[in-house]
């Protein structure tokens, strides 16, 4: 009887154990409650693998500004005039390129704008983007543009962008190095249907979505 008692007395407390306690033999990432599933947590990103390297975009192939020219996981990619300063605007050209060697924070090819601006559309991804972040380089002088969701176009250093463009907040972190800098700007905060950017001369890599 004894023995019984003790018994059932074993198998009740296991029970609650595994109705009420967690686990604490399993790895702590077992133990966190999985994410809700509204909650999207990867990315869509434009990595200029698309197209070939070499090619050209924009006014030396006869592409007039407002063409879309490829699309990278679900992000369709636009090229559009420069603007200038003092005001005024300019369209030259796009390439896919291999990242120069001070670019270290890029993955493979680039795109290199020259005078033009990449505009990147996320509606085709299928979800909310309510963040991107991309990664840039460029040598010394020059300057960029930066407009979000159709903004005014911001023309000055891509360093050191407004804090806030048409309520998404900007963040550019820069690191230079010997005749240039490099960095990756982060936009967030609102809904986020297009971004356009572009410089006099400027490489953009991972374009990524979130």
């Amino acid at each position: 009887m004894r023995v019984r008692t003790l018994s059932l007395a074993l198998l009740s407390a296991a029970a609650l154990a595994a109705c009420g306690s967690p686990d604490l033999t399993l790895p702590d990432a077992a133990r966190v409650p999985a994410q809700p599933a509204g909650n999207h947590i990867s990315n869509n990103c434009v990595l200029f693998n698309v197209p070939p390297v070499g090619t050209q975009f924009g006014a030396p192939v006869g592409q007039p500004p407002g063409t879309w020219v490829f699309s990278e996981q679900g992000i369709r990619v636009q090229v559009n005039k420069f603007i200038t300063s003092p005001p005024g605007s300019a369209y030259n050209l796009m390439r896919i390129e291999p990242a120069p060697p001070p670019f270290t924070l890029a993955v493979g090819n680039t795109g290199h704008v020259v005078n033009l601006n990449a505009l990147f559309a996320f509606a085709g991804i299928g979800w909310v983007t309510s963040n991107v972040k991309l990664h840039y380089m460029k040598y010394t002088g020059g300057y960029e543009n930066l407009s979000v969701n159709g903004s005014p176009v911001f023309v000055g250093q891509i360093t050191a962008p407004p804090a806030v463009i048409a309520g998404a907040t900007i963040t550019s972190t820069p690191v230079g190095f010997v005749g240039g800098v490099q960095g990756t700007l982060t936009i967030s905060g609102v809904p986020i249907n297009t971004i356009q950017l572009g410089g006099t001369d400027l490489w953009i890599d991972t374009v990524c979505a979130y």
